[in-house]
């Protein structure tokens, strides 16, 4: 156990309002969890420290509560390789000290307590009053003592710094909201989900050519509850289920060959049925098949069409890191911090699209055209509901994405606030990112146009891009050659995950599939290129968890996220072949995977 004084915990005055309440005339005597969080957060709004704390006291407390429920599922080639079912409740206290014009967060040390800790880890998953009160208490004076070092810390940091252009406040006031859905937890078999995921993995043991393979179910069960000082009260539904595949090929020159799908919805109900997830499965092992045949592509200049879902995957990646502004942490003397600017910071009031378009954000939105979409939430992380943004029109650039945290310019959130962002505050993400036009042709006009281009520029063929690897599939190496391959082609330090499926297309109109290619030179300024889109359109669901280039299966936070796009045509883009080292195929053939015994 580790040491501890008791003049360093927090006290209250005044009386508990537990002890206040009538339970049967109190909407928040069916929810213990509830009931804990309120009462233990209207004794916080009193609370001093003892012995010697400083003269900081808070004036913001916000109780966060997620209570998990995840069920997982993992097979390959008609075996299942993992079962689990994991049950959690996962806490976020919140104690700002100070004022919304000057607090504790945004120095690089923010959140960093160097004394003991004395808290509740797990936390208890019984509906037991008690035990949900002691947590949260210990839990708030951990916080609390955090603080209290961070604004000294972020003091003493900005003795000897130079003074910022702009003085901005550490945080706005939010909107009071009270909401308390009602919740339920699903019941479903286990058993036929995991029979279902088996038999989805063993379509790959028809098709020799994938050497690896995996097909996974996650199901995540969440109730969150929010409630801060300024008397927001929510308890919403946050529920995500997800199948996802990988398969993976060699090359005969031992180029590492893969493609994958996810198929995200709200709920369990909502997966693609059996017979359509099959059919996408092997169209999956398809394309390996294909892409094993294709010869290696050369680098290349020229114009190129995008369809409408690589064009979602690819603004997904030049819009959706690009819409918000992080805001730089306070430093210590001689201790840089790099953060990942925005490129489109500073050019608010700049054209960055054509003028015939348009994007909007817009997670109010449940359903497009009849489709459900995945970027559709209730509240952010910081208990604000999320405002549609009108982020560029007629090509300019108007606003971004915001927070509760001001940055230049952007003093109002728009409830964006979706993950964690470090230094105690939250980073912007997008919902459902509308992309559009309003000059727009066939695919078939474009595909056309893209072949007459090519017949006037005397290039041999024009490029075609399907689909992009993303999320990105491949490791962290892969990512850092990305990176700096990104960088030495003068391209945006966050590169573009690479095509999975391009093709040349020639004159005559033929297509041809190649493979080991990446973009050079890709940026925010290439999308001023864009020549035409199509009437077309994609919605690309995808599973954002804020890694580099949304990276599958890392992170600890995911955000389902939207975007619906057209086709887009670009006057010139630069290609070039992946620089990533080849790897020897195996020595050793496979087994049969057709035999029984």
């Amino acid at each position: 156990m580790p040491a501890f004084s008791r003049r360093h915990f927090l006290i209250a005055t005044g009386v508990s309002a537990a002890a206040a309440r009538l339970g049967a005339q109190d909407p928040y005597a069916e929810d213990v969890v509830l009931r804990a969080l309120k009462d233990e957060l209207e004794r916080s709004r009193e609370l001093r420290v003892v012995g010697g704390g400083g003269d900081d006291t808070p004036y913001f407390f916000s109780y966060t509560l997620v209570d998990n429920d995840a069920f997982e599922v993992n097979a390959s080639f008609g075996a299942v390789t993992t079962v689990s079912r994991n049950r959690f409740r996962l806490p976020n206290i919140e104690v700002r000290v100070g004022s919304y014009d000057f607090d504790n967060t945004g120095h690089i040390y923010s959140g960093l307590y160097s004394g003991s800790r004395y808290d509740t880890e797990p936390w208890p998953l019984d509906d037991d009053y008690r035990a949900l009160r002691e947590a949260l208490w210990l839990g708030t004076d951990y916080a609390y003592k955090a603080a209290v070092e961070s604004i000294a810390r972020k003091r003493a940091a900005l003795t000897n710094a130079a003074a910022p252009t702009e003085k901005l406040a550490d945080y706005t006031k939010g909107e009071r909201l009270e909401s308390l859905a009602k919740v339920t937890r699903t019941k479903f078999d286990e058993a036929a989900w995991t029979a279902r995921m088996v038999k989805h993995s063993a379509i790959f043991n028809a098709y020799p050519e994938v050497l690896a393979s995996g097909v996974e179910l996650h199901f995540n069960q969440d109730t969150t509850y929010y409630l801060d000082t300024e008397g927001t009260v929510l308890r919403y539904v946050d529920d995500a289920a997800w199948v996802s595949a990988r398969v993976e090929g060699q090359a005969p020159d031992g180029m590492v060959l893969r493609d994958t799908l996810t198929a995200p919805a709200f709920t369990l109900t909502k997966i693609p049925a059996e017979n359509e997830l099959q059919t996408s499965l092997a169209g999956l092992a398809r394309n390996i098949q294909a892409l094993l045949q294709a010869p290696v592509g050369e680098s290349f200049t020229g114009p190129a069409l995008f369809e409408p879902e690589a064009a979602a995957q690819l603004l997904a990646q030049l819009l959706g890191d690009n819409l918000h502004i992080p805001r730089k942490p306070v430093s210590d003397p001689n201790r840089p911090v790099n953060v990942f600017s925005s490129e489109f910071e500073g050019r608010s009031g700049a054209r960055v699209l054509p003028e015939w378009m348009d994007v909007v954000d817009d997670a109010t939105q449940a359903v497009y055209q009849g489709k459900t979409l995945m970027g559709y939430y209730p509240f952010d992380f910081e208990g604000v509901k999320p405002k549609p943004v009108a982020l560029i029109e007629k090509g300019v650039l108007k606003t971004f994405l915001t927070t509760r945290q001001p940055a230049k310019n952007l003093l109002v959130s728009n409830g964006h606030a979706r993950f964690p962002a470090g230094f105690g505050t939250r980073a912007a993400s997008m919902g459902n990112l509308f992309v559009k036009a309003a000059q727009t042709s066939p695919m078939t006009d474009l595909k056309a146009r893209l072949i007459q281009m090519c017949k006037d520029r005397d290039k041999p063929y024009g490029l075609l891009i399907r689909k992009l690897d993303f999320p990105f599939s491949g490791g962290n190496a892969e990512v850092q050659t990305l990176q700096t391959g990104s960088a030495n082609s003068g391209g945006s330090v966050r590169p573009v995950s690479p095509p999975v499926l391009m093709y040349r297309v020639y004159p005559d109109g033929h297509e041809e599939l190649i493979r080991g290619m990446r973009f050079r030179g890709l940026s925010t300024r290439s999308l001023r290129d864009i020549l035409a889109a199509s009437a077309e359109t994609a919605v690309f669901d995808y599973i954002n968890n804020g890694a580099p280039l949304a990276r599958s299966g890392v992170g600890g936070y995911i955000a389902l996220t939207s975007v619906i796009s057209p086709g887009l045509l670009f006057d010139e883009l630069d290609v070039d072949r992946l620089q990533d080292q080849l790897q020897k195929p195996p020595l050793v053939p496979p087994p049969d995977r057709t035999a029984n015994r």
